[in-house]
Protein backbone atom coordinates (compact mmCIF):
# COMPACT_ATOMS: atom_id res chain seq x y z
CA UNK A 1 0.00 0.00 0.00
CA UNK A 2 2.93 2.37 0.81
CA UNK A 3 4.89 1.89 -2.45
CA UNK A 4 1.25 2.10 -4.45
CA UNK A 5 0.71 5.26 -2.11
CA UNK A 6 4.26 6.99 -3.49
CA UNK A 7 4.05 5.51 -7.14
CA UNK A 8 0.83 7.74 -7.39
CA UNK A 9 2.62 10.57 -6.18
CA UNK A 10 5.57 10.22 -8.32
CA UNK A 11 3.37 9.86 -11.38
CA UNK A 12 1.18 12.98 -10.26
CA UNK A 13 4.37 15.11 -10.26
CA UNK A 14 5.68 13.18 -13.31
CA UNK A 15 2.99 14.30 -15.13
CA UNK A 16 2.79 17.81 -13.95
CA UNK A 17 6.15 17.66 -15.61
CA UNK A 18 4.68 16.63 -18.74
CA UNK A 19 6.70 13.18 -18.40
CA UNK A 20 5.44 9.33 -18.61
CA UNK A 21 4.65 7.76 -15.61
CA UNK A 22 6.64 5.07 -14.39
CA UNK A 23 5.55 1.34 -13.53
CA UNK A 24 7.42 0.60 -10.21
CA UNK A 25 9.25 2.90 -7.95
CA UNK A 26 11.91 0.13 -7.67
CA UNK A 27 12.49 -0.21 -11.45
CA UNK A 28 11.08 3.22 -12.62
CA UNK A 29 14.31 4.89 -11.25
CA UNK A 30 17.29 2.75 -12.18
CA UNK A 31 18.56 4.40 -15.02
CA UNK A 32 17.75 8.46 -13.60
CA UNK A 33 15.93 9.60 -16.72
CA UNK A 34 12.45 9.60 -14.44
CA UNK A 35 14.67 10.44 -11.48
CA UNK A 36 16.07 13.72 -12.36
CA UNK A 37 12.50 15.16 -14.14
CA UNK A 38 11.08 14.71 -11.03
CA UNK A 39 13.52 16.42 -9.02
CA UNK A 40 13.57 19.26 -11.65
CA UNK A 41 9.69 19.41 -11.12
CA UNK A 42 9.52 19.50 -7.16
CA UNK A 43 12.44 22.39 -7.58
CA UNK A 44 11.04 24.07 -9.99
CA UNK A 45 15.00 24.38 -12.28
CA UNK A 46 16.56 22.80 -14.81
CA UNK A 47 19.11 20.18 -13.38
CA UNK A 48 21.23 19.47 -16.35
CA UNK A 49 21.87 17.21 -19.19
CA UNK A 50 20.77 13.76 -18.55
CA UNK A 51 23.03 10.93 -20.02
CA UNK A 52 21.64 8.14 -22.37
CA UNK A 53 21.42 4.95 -19.83
CA UNK A 54 23.57 2.92 -22.26
CA UNK A 55 25.93 1.80 -19.57
CA UNK A 56 25.67 1.54 -15.68
CA UNK A 57 28.10 4.86 -15.39
CA UNK A 58 25.76 6.69 -17.41
CA UNK A 59 22.84 5.69 -14.75
CA UNK A 60 24.87 6.15 -11.94
CA UNK A 61 25.58 9.54 -13.46
CA UNK A 62 21.88 11.00 -13.97
CA UNK A 63 20.80 9.59 -10.54
CA UNK A 64 24.09 11.47 -8.64
CA UNK A 65 22.84 14.46 -10.74
CA UNK A 66 19.21 14.10 -8.68
CA UNK A 67 20.68 12.77 -5.30
CA UNK A 68 23.07 16.31 -5.48
CA UNK A 69 20.35 19.00 -6.11
CA UNK A 70 18.18 16.87 -3.45
CA UNK A 71 20.80 17.10 -1.15
CA UNK A 72 21.66 20.87 -2.00
CA UNK A 73 17.67 21.43 -1.20
CA UNK A 74 18.37 19.77 2.58
CA UNK A 75 16.41 16.91 1.77
CA UNK A 76 17.28 14.13 3.92
CA UNK A 77 19.41 10.95 2.39
CA UNK A 78 19.79 8.28 4.69
CA UNK A 79 22.64 5.49 3.50
CA UNK A 80 21.30 6.20 0.24
CA UNK A 81 23.44 6.33 -2.87
CA UNK A 82 22.75 6.34 -6.78
CA UNK A 83 24.47 2.69 -6.77
CA UNK A 84 21.22 1.55 -4.25
CA UNK A 85 18.48 2.55 -6.45
CA UNK A 86 20.69 1.34 -10.09
CA UNK A 87 20.54 -2.07 -7.89
CA UNK A 88 16.89 -1.36 -7.25
CA UNK A 89 16.98 -1.57 -3.13
CA UNK A 90 12.93 -1.11 -2.06
CA UNK A 91 13.69 -0.22 1.05
CA UNK A 92 16.08 2.52 0.54
CA UNK A 93 14.26 3.95 -2.43
CA UNK A 94 10.66 3.96 -0.59
CA UNK A 95 12.89 5.70 2.02
CA UNK A 96 14.08 8.36 -0.49
CA UNK A 97 10.52 9.58 -1.95
CA UNK A 98 9.35 9.15 1.69
CA UNK A 99 11.71 12.55 2.15
CA UNK A 100 10.85 14.09 -0.83
CA UNK A 101 7.45 13.58 0.06
CA UNK A 102 8.59 15.10 3.32
CA UNK A 103 9.84 18.65 1.88
CA UNK A 104 8.58 18.54 -1.16
CA UNK A 105 4.50 18.01 -0.24
CA UNK A 106 4.04 18.21 3.65
CA UNK A 107 6.85 20.57 4.31
CA UNK A 108 5.96 23.44 1.59
CA UNK A 109 2.62 23.93 2.95
CA UNK A 110 4.07 25.01 6.57
CA UNK A 111 6.31 26.48 8.95
CA UNK A 112 5.31 23.59 11.34
CA UNK A 113 8.08 20.62 10.84
CA UNK A 114 7.00 18.30 8.26
CA UNK A 115 7.46 15.46 11.22
CA UNK A 116 4.91 17.62 13.64
CA UNK A 117 2.75 18.51 10.95
CA UNK A 118 1.94 14.94 9.62
CA UNK A 119 1.47 13.57 13.39
CA UNK A 120 -1.02 16.57 13.79
CA UNK A 121 -2.51 14.61 10.53
CA UNK A 122 -2.29 11.34 12.29
CA UNK A 123 -4.04 12.27 15.40
CA UNK A 124 -7.06 14.38 13.45
CA UNK A 125 -7.41 10.99 11.21
CA UNK A 126 -7.75 9.18 14.09
CA UNK A 127 -8.11 10.19 17.34
CA UNK A 128 -9.24 7.24 19.52
CA UNK A 129 -5.62 5.94 19.10
CA UNK A 130 -3.80 8.68 21.02
CA UNK A 131 -0.73 8.81 18.78
CA UNK A 132 1.75 10.96 20.33
CA UNK A 133 4.96 9.24 18.18
CA UNK A 134 5.99 7.73 15.21
CA UNK A 135 7.74 5.31 17.33
CA UNK A 136 6.69 3.27 20.06
CA UNK A 137 2.81 3.77 19.13
CA UNK A 138 3.18 2.15 15.77
CA UNK A 139 4.55 -0.78 17.51
CA UNK A 140 1.56 -2.94 17.95
CA UNK A 141 0.30 -2.25 14.10
CA UNK A 142 -3.22 -1.02 14.93
CA UNK A 143 -2.65 2.63 13.76
CA UNK A 144 -2.02 0.67 9.97
CA UNK A 145 -5.27 -1.16 10.01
Amino acid sequence: MQANTFLNWVNQNLSTAGKEPIDTLVTGFADGTKLVPLVEALQGRKLGRLNKPLTEHHRLENINMALQALAEDNVRLVNIGAEDIVKENVKLILGLVWHMILKYQIGKTSKIPSKKLMLYWVQAVIPSLNITNFTTDWNSGIALQ
